[in-house]
């Protein structure tokens, strides 16, 4: 017989893939408006634990009596719902008299596991489900683990998985992501390891997860053309995030499951790859996670076995794919990315403390500039005293950062909602706070307000300043400005119009507070950890480091300053000298390239480091800065780890009146020069300037920083820190 070609397949099949085509082009269009997104409310109190059930009483038996347990730890309404399918009543007459306030629902046809679910939720009382397989053995306080985690905007918390056999490799865990491989994408659970840190989820599965049963309801419904299993919770994940919702892996909450493989014994192999295979694709087409789109989805379709083309092929399909495809492509054009779910992290709200949220239009971890430095310092000091969320733009630079690094937050959401171009040039301020306020983040910002009642807004760096037109309900908004761009000049109007907007206003300098003179303002200045007591003298050799990212224009334009002017003198004292630039990762693209950068003794390092082991290798730092706003934190770093700082004066902003022998303040670059080079050579007067006084200490450390930002705080909401202890 003769093998029919794929052009022949296609003919024969053109007619029947008209719904699905028709729909990829529907979805394109859809795409092009905006992404509709759900709406955050709070969950309602109350659990229903359902159990779809399919002819294995022993196993059910071990189940329900863990969920008693853990149902017996709820301090609210709860009932345990088991829906049996595709088995005879009689099997669960022994279990139906050992728990008669179970609710037993029984259906002679075998519905598989989408058709059980949908089932039992229209029996189900409660505002929440647990999702439970039969096999799946849940810990005592396995579901009360997960209450906490209730916010407005989750939809789903998953429970780790462990098997029952330690032995087995872990590859199912409850911690669910994906990746995609040429036009498949395929999903698969993380190892959390050791870590409690509850993190986003592409999807809680659907075996031990609780979810918002009406939102559930909707999703089961929609999700039909999964039936009989698989890949159906994969949809209810992706679904959600695309409309705003989250799903959420909780570690702490721990379910055991015996992985007796129950699918398998009622269906032939052959059958079960094939509707894993069509799921898959199914899966693709509504959610658009690869390229495969258009003709080339049309041939994949036509590569499935006759039974799976009749299925993919309906109008109620056509009717998804449409749908959720538009969806989807339309929240990824707003700047949200499937990639960055894995990266949240969540802790629960405390609601005896007030909430504030930071906004930030760039990345913060790893903190690889100063400013996210800041940030991430006040941040971990002020999580005993409120609760911190933190809404930032940049998502694609937090790929690098550990769930620890967002520890201080509460809630960490972060959005790509604006797109730089590597190597554009530096915009005027009035347009980069137009490009540093996105559609993107501003809808998110209104919504976290309403969502999460925060009692407090504050915006970091001018730069999104415009934010503030986000206010809802009279809410405090405060602005950090970690520069003050205020020259006296024509553009000042501008600024002091969108600053009067803000309650008050956050400098890092004295220096800079006299610019808003006029304006509420306070202090908050930089500052450092305090590393003294751990931290050894300088060594003996003859290295100067300069912590100094390149995405700061002042820190690159400061060091080819000093390299021209001063370095050729130290290197003509110190023929051993070296010069370490801590450049940061954007210190590669061709704009920083210099022929100043490649003289001898000088190393470039050009990606994100920690600097402290720099610092122990070091004799002394430095910092030509020239012509900055606000201050410089690599300034106190120096100071707190022992080492002798040579700064300009400008460099010295914020820290000039500081009474410290290891700050050399220097007006020129000679004497920059001469200065370096007594240091370099006499190591025992080095040493004696290196030690701060307890005095420097108190005054550089990041802990009386944050203290002074919760008095700001505790000055806009005194009923809401009346309770509250102070630091």
């Amino acid at each position: 017989m003769k093998r029919r070609t794929l052009r022949e397949k296609l003919r024969d099949w053109s007619w029947r893939f008209v719904p699905v085509f028709a729909a990829l082009w529907v979805a394109r269009l859809r795409a092009l408006l905006p992404p509709q997104q759900r709406a955050a409310t709070a969950w309602g109190r109350g659990i229903s634990v359902l159990i779809p059930e399919r002819g294995t009483p022993e196993l059910l038996a071990v189940t329900l009596a863990h969920a008693h347990a853990a149902v017996a730890q709820i301090d609210e309404p709860t009932e345990i719902v088991v829906m049996v399918n595709g088995a005879e009543a009689a099997l669960y007459a022994t279990l139906q008299q050992h728990y008669p306030d179970v609710v037993w629902l029984f259906s002679a046809a075998p519905l598989g596991f989408s058709g059980a679910v949908e089932a039992g939720l229209r029996r189900v009382r409660h505002p929440s489900v647990y999702l439970l397989n039969s096999d799946m053995r849940i810990a005592p306080d396995a579901i009360a683990q997960l209450l906490p985690y209730r916010g407005p905007e989750i939809f789903a918390l998953a429970s780790q998985i462990f098997f029952a056999d330690p032995k087995r490799r872990r590859e199912e865990t409850g911690w669910c992501d994906f990746y995609v491989d040429g036009a498949r994408t395929v999903i698969y659970d993380r190892d959390p390891g050791t870590s409690q840190v509850a993190r986003g989820s592409l999807y809680a599965g659907g075996g031990s997860s609780l979810f918002r049963t009406d939102l559930l309801r909707e999703y089961m419904r929609g999700s039909r053309g999964y039936s009989p299993f698989y890949w159906e919770d994969a949809d209810w994940g992706a679904r959600a995030w695309a409309e705003g919702l989250e799903c959420v892996f909780v570690p702490a909450s721990v379910a055991v499951h015996e992985h007796r493989g129950t699918i398998k014994k009622l269906y032939a192999a052959e059958e079960i790859a094939r509707i894993v295979e069509r799921n898959a694709l199914q899966f693709e087409l509504r959610h658009h996670f690869t390229n495969l789109g258009g003709l080339r989805a049309i041939g994949h379709l036509s590569t499935q076995p006759p039974q799976s083309r009749l299925e993919l092929c309906g109008l109620g399909v056509a009717a998804g794919i449409a749908r959720m495809r538009g969806q989807n492509d339309a929240a990824k054009r707003c700047g949200f990315r499937y990639e960055s779910i894995v990266h949240r992290c969540y802790s629960p709200i405390r609601p005896e403390l007030p909430t504030i949220l930071w906004v930030t239009p760039f990345a913060v971890f790893p903190p690889a500039h100063g400013g996210a430095r800041r940030i991430a310092e006040l941040a971990c000091r002020l999580r005993p005293y409120v609760n911190l969320i933190l809404l930032s733009d940049e998502q694609q630079a937090y790929t690098g950062c550990a769930p620890e690094d967002l520890a201080a937050f509460q809630l960490a959401h972060l959005l790509q909602a604006r797109n730089d171009k590597e190597g554009q040039p530096l915009e005027a301020l009035p347009v980069r706070m137009r490009t540093h306020a996105p559609r993107a983040l501003r809808d998110k910002l209104r919504k976290l307000q309403q969502a999460y009642g925060v009692d407090l807004v504050q915006v970091e760096f001018m730069e999104a300043s415009l934010l503030v037109e986000e206010r809802i309900n009279g809410i405090p908004f405060v602005l950090s400005l970690h520069d003050v761009y205020l020259d006296g000049g024509a553009a000042d109007a501008n600024q002091r119009a969108t600053l009067r907007r803000y309650d008050t206003v956050l400098t890092c300098s004295e220096e800079d507070a006299k610019w808003l003179a006029d304006l509420p303002h306070h202090v908050v200045a930089n500052g450092a950890t305090n590393r003294c007591e751990q931290m050894p003298p300088s060594p003996g050799t003859k290295r100067i480091l300069f912590m100094g990212p390149f995405r700061y224009a002042p820190n690159h334009v400061g060091i080819l300053q000093f390299l021209e002017y001063v370095w050729p003198t130290v290197r003509g004292r110190h023929p051993d000298a070296e010069l370490v630039i801590l450049g940061g990762s954007e210190a590669v693209r061709p704009q920083y390239a210099h022929p100043l950068l490649q003289q001898p003794g000088v190393r470039l390092i050009a990606e994100f480091v920690d600097p402290v082991p720099h610092l122990a290798g070091c004799a002394l730092t430095i910092n030509p800065q020239q012509e900055i706003r606000g201050s410089a934190l690599k300034v106190a770093e120096s100071l707190l780890a022992r080492r002798v700082c040579v700064t300009t004066r400008h460099g010295a902003r914020g820290f000039a009146e500081l009474h410290s022998p290891a700050l050399r303040v220097v007006d020129d670059w000679q004497a920059m020069a001469a200065e370096i080079n007594l240091l370099l050579s006499d190591s025992a007067a080095r040493h004696q300037c290196e030690q701060a006084s307890a005095e420097v200490r108190d005054l550089l450390s990041w802990d009386g920083r944050a203290a002074e930002l919760l008095k700001v705080y505790r000055r806009l909401l005194p009923e809401k820190f009346g309770k509250v202890p102070g630091p």
